[in-house]
């Protein structure tokens, strides 16, 4: 084996070792891209995760204001209601059976002294159940709750 025949092989060997670093750069750079892939799904599944972590406390808050709102509202109406029932109660001074042809009007003429609207509003907004709101729906023989008079109305 000559000069030529040394080189000749060792120019071989670093071809050898040239392709085999090349296959392992190759390796190692396939190896490197995925393990980014890999980092920048976990990235983004962390982050898809905060996200709806964060629609979840914004929803639970949502959840609990309307709650608190709707607690708010029943408080509400049951204070309307039971202040309604203290007053209807209380304010009663008498009750009279409807006779025929006999009006709202008539009947606050009698009572109150005045047949004006404000007095016979009364009469219908306290036995609005009974007359359904209406003051045509007064009957003969309906037993109607007459209420003292608001203070405003007083002479």
């Amino acid at each position: 084996m000559g000069l030529f025949g040394k080189k000749k092989k060792e120019e071989e060997e670093r071809k050898k070792q040239l392709e085999q670093a090349q296959k392992e750069a190759e390796e190692a750079k396939k190896a490197l891209e995925a393990k980014l892939a890999q980092e920048a799904k976990e990235k983004q599944l962390k982050a898809e995760a905060e996200k709806k972590a964060k629609e979840l406390e914004e929803q639970k808050k949502k959840e609990k204001a309307q709650e608190e709102l709707a607690e708010a509202r029943r408080k509400a109406i049951e204070e309307r209601r039971a202040k309604l029932e203290s007053e209807k109660k209380a304010a009663i001074i008498a009750t009279h059976v409807v006779k025929e042809d006999e009006t709202l009007s008539h009947i606050a003429l009698k009572y109150y002294k005045h047949a004006t609207p404000p007095y016979w509003q009364l009469l219908l907004e306290h036995n609005t159940e009974l007359l359904q709101g209406n003051e045509r729906n007064v009957r003969a023989g309906m037993e109607l709750e007459i209420p003292e008079l608001p203070e405003e109305l007083k002479d």
